[in-house]
């Protein structure tokens, strides 16, 4: 069965979620807390990555150093599919705070690291652990939430583009004035905060999550065969990342960002444009979603987005994003309103399509499927400039977009009832 279907919904799923108090809020904060030491630090990963090239891996080329963070990346999303399964089965009681604690221990293990193996050893480490934290924090949401999903979830991806300017701003600081080892133990102990308050008011919704005390893959079959299926995991989740298409766009601007900056002669400018970006995705986050429970539902919204970031790569970015400063700070405010609503609109996509208690297999799965976006986008964005120069990064990107496009439309036809229906929310 295909649950709510963008369009519709089971009785379940449509129970407000007033009759639950403050507690759907309070478990909101807890995932945005979740959220953000994670993809608040991918978002923020292209100065690692500038770090070590200037530091510790210097003997090493982008491309190769640019592989640490996608394995990071790829793990994180490919685990989401055995910690879709768990959470359906068990629950956050002792999932959430195992893999909190390996999460930060990967960091504290950082700081001790200073060849390529070991840097690789440690986010690889992390990226499996993050993996149950981000799975929960986008899965929860839809067993405490109905009329407000949308909205609900677009203040959990948040934690994201705040996130990311927050640890932006750390981190620069902390490079700024302190040794590797001394930054990499603060940053655990802020980490260590957030995962701290994130597992004290995040918990699962009992009335809505499945009972069943043996293991049922009978979700998992279904869902392989359904073509819906597919064309979402292709063209959209991401929560971070997660859907294939948005997601490779999404972890290309996250990670190419300063390398783009420094291609086109204005590297001293990588850490604003990043900061920028995050500005950007915050309106992406928050407006798109209002429009979306409000006026469009999800998948128009999303196809609408969708559409306007295209026009943004087209239009601007092309011809423009390599000439001045400034076009190209409109570039990234613009590119970051559009991937940070792919995030949430994914989100409510997915669950849209599944029932609550089976929701964490759903995203999981999707994870997985996107996990590989992940582990191609940064290194990708190396050799492509490498190779083609600013030019040809912009037109892959273009490329990519238009393909999650068709993706995306192809879906909305087939909740049709394989009819085009123009006017119609869903």
């Amino acid at each position: 069965m295909l649950g709510r279907q963008l369009s519709g919904g089971s009785d379940i799923a449509n129970v407000p979620e007033c009759q639950f108090g403050s507690e759907p809020w309070k478990v909101v904060i807890g995932c945005f807390c979740l959220t953000a030491p994670i993809y608040g630090l991918l978002s923020s990963v292209g100065l690692f990555q500038t770090y070590w090239r200037n530091h510790q891996l210097s003997v090493y080329s982008e491309s190769e150093i640019s592989w640490i963070i996608s394995v990071f990346g790829f793990l994180d999303c490919f685990f989401g599919g055995p910690s879709g399964l768990l959470f359906d089965r068990y629950g956050v009681r002792w999932l959430l705070p195992l893999a909190s604690i390996v999460y930060v221990a990967s960091f504290i293990g950082l700081g001790f690291s200073s060849t390529y193996g070991q840097f690789m050893g440690c986010l690889s480490v992390a990226g499996m652990s993050a993996a149950i934290p981000t799975t929960v924090a986008f899965a929860v949401v839809s067993q405490w939430f109905s009329l407000r999903e949308g909205i609900a979830t677009g203040f959990v991806t948040l934690g994201a583009a705040v996130g990311g300017i927050f640890f932006s701003l750390v981190l620069q600081a902390l490079f700024d004035h302190f040794p590797w080892k001394t930054s990499a133990l603060v940053l655990s102990g802020v980490v260590s905060g957030f995962m701290l308050i994130g597992n004290m008011l995040v918990e699962t919704n009992v009335s809505r999550r499945g009972a069943s005390e043996k293991w049922d893959f009978a979700e998992l079959s279904s869902l392989s065969k359904s073509l819906k299926f597919w064309l979402i995991s292709y063209a959209f989740f991401a929560p971070p990342h997660l859907h294939v298409a948005y997601e490779l766009v999404l972890f290309i601007q996250w990670g190419s960002i300063p390398t783009y900056a420094v291609s086109v002669g204005v590297g001293s400018n990588q850490f604003y444009l990043m900061m920028s970006y995050n500005v950007g995705a915050i309106i992406g986050r928050t407006i798109p979603l209002w429009v979306s429970d409000r006026k469009l539902g999800p998948l128009n919204t999303i196809i609408l987005m969708n559409i306007v970031t295209l026009l943004t790569v087209v239009v601007v970015w092309l011809p423009f994003g390599a000439s001045t400063v400034q076009a190209l700070y409109v570039v990234v405010v613009l590119m970051g309103i559009g991937t940070g609503s792919f995030v949430p609109l994914g989100v409510a996509c997915v669950s849209a399509l599944c029932e609550p208690e089976s929701t964490g297999t759903w995203l999981g799965s999707v994870y997985s499927f996107a996990g590989f976006a992940t582990l191609i986008g940064n290194p990708s964005t190396g050799a492509i400039l490498a190779r083609y120069k600013s030019h040809g990064l912009v037109a892959f990107l273009a490329a990519i977009l238009f393909s999650g496009l068709v993706s995306a439309t192809a879906l909305r036809w087939l909740c049709h009832g394989r009819r085009w229906i123009v006017r119609e929310r869903i």
